[in-house]
């Protein structure tokens, strides 16, 4: 509850940036989300604009590798990050500052059972994102997830 708080105050303090917050399924992006006043959750926009060819590709399990790059490239060309609308999801795009939602192992491992997720779709989808945020080398903070 507490990093809830820190996160907030965080974008708060930074509302003159574009704002993503990003991390694996089950790290809690959209409870955070409906706490965030103008958040806005990457998947709500993006599907909308997607076929139905690509929404049964990217939606398939396991979680590949190859489905994660079909899924930032869409996403890239599709979304943009404004200003004072933090951005929730799993696509590193261009913006002013990311926060990313820190989640052990042990955690994920808990949260993938509970939600009938499997961990490693959720390890393999982290790895992607923490890749992106290193060829990025925009400004990352990170917040662990309790």
């Amino acid at each position: 509850m507490n990093e809830i708080k820190n996160i907030k105050e965080f974008i708060k303090n930074n509302k003159d940036k574009r704002i993503i917050v990003v991390g694996t399924t089950c790290t809690g992006k959209t409870t955070l989300l409906k706490e965030i006043n103008n958040a806005e959750d990457m998947d709500n926009l993006i599907f909308p604009k997607l076929t139905k060819k690509e929404i049964d590709y990217v939606c398939n399990t396991p979680w590949t590798e190859e489905i994660g790059k079909t899924m930032i490239k869409l996403v890239k060309e599709k979304i943009k990050v404004e200003k004072e609308k933090p951005l929730f999801g799993t696509v590193v795009l261009d913006c002013d500052l990311i926060i990313y939602l820190n989640i052990s192992n042990e955690l994920l491992k808990e949260r993938t059972i509970k939600r009938k997720a499997k961990f490693k779709d959720a390890k393999n989808m982290q790895n992607q994102i923490l890749n992106e945020i290193k060829e990025s080398k925009i400004l990352c903070v990170r917040y662990k997830v309790i």
